[in-house]
């Protein structure tokens, strides 16, 4: 029985280890495309730069899924989003885009393991901020003072605050690569 639990922990070690090199590599991709769309010289390679960031976006949603749903979150984001991703890279560094892309999935995945409180805590102060810039960077105004905003954060269980945040990103993040 014990060798049989150490195959199954070291299979899950590798699992888990093929998925961080995944969100590690479409991070560096999204960064990639997103670098070649402010190189491309004809409206063609900008088309061609914005169909590869919306594909690897979509491959990033699904390392990402399943979200959670929140009702109007969706139409919300629309509603204040000005910019695309692709309009904003001077804005935004790679690395900024790096951890709110990474960072996403693994908090998510801390969330979804009843993590320790006060470590979820910490996470959801960190990605907020990081979402907060996102938002900001595409076009909305002071997004903490937005009120279906607010109610992500407001709420009492820090694996939900943390859940909705994620999943803010993910809607923020989709909305801003579809065209």
């Amino acid at each position: 029985m014990e060798l049989s639990y150490s195959t199954n922990n070291s299979m899950n070690t590798l699992i888990e280890e093929e998925n961080k090199t995944i969100i590690y590599a479409l991070s560096d991709l999204i960064n990639i495309a997103l670098a070649y769309y402010e190189v491309s010289e004809t409206q063609e390679q900008k088309e061609e730069a914005k169909k590869l960031i919306w594909k690897l976006a979509n491959k990033w949603l699904e390392e990402i899924s399943p979200l959670e749903y929140i009702p109007g979150l969706v139409e919300n984001v629309a509603s204040v989003l000005k910019y695309k991703l692709w309009d904003v890279t001077n804005e935004l560094s790679e690395e900024d885009l790096g951890r709110i892309l990474v960072d996403s999935i693994v908090f998510k995945k801390k969330a979804l393991e009843n993590t320790e409180h006060e470590v979820l805590d910490a996470l959801a102060i960190v990605l907020y901020a990081r979402a907060n810039k996102l938002l900001e960077v595409l076009g909305v105004n002071e997004p903490e003072k937005l009120e279906f905003i607010k109610s992500l954060v407001e709420v009492e269980d820090v694996s939900e605050k943390l859940i909705n945040i994620v999943t803010l990103i993910a809607v923020t993040i989709a909305l801003a690569t579809t065209f």
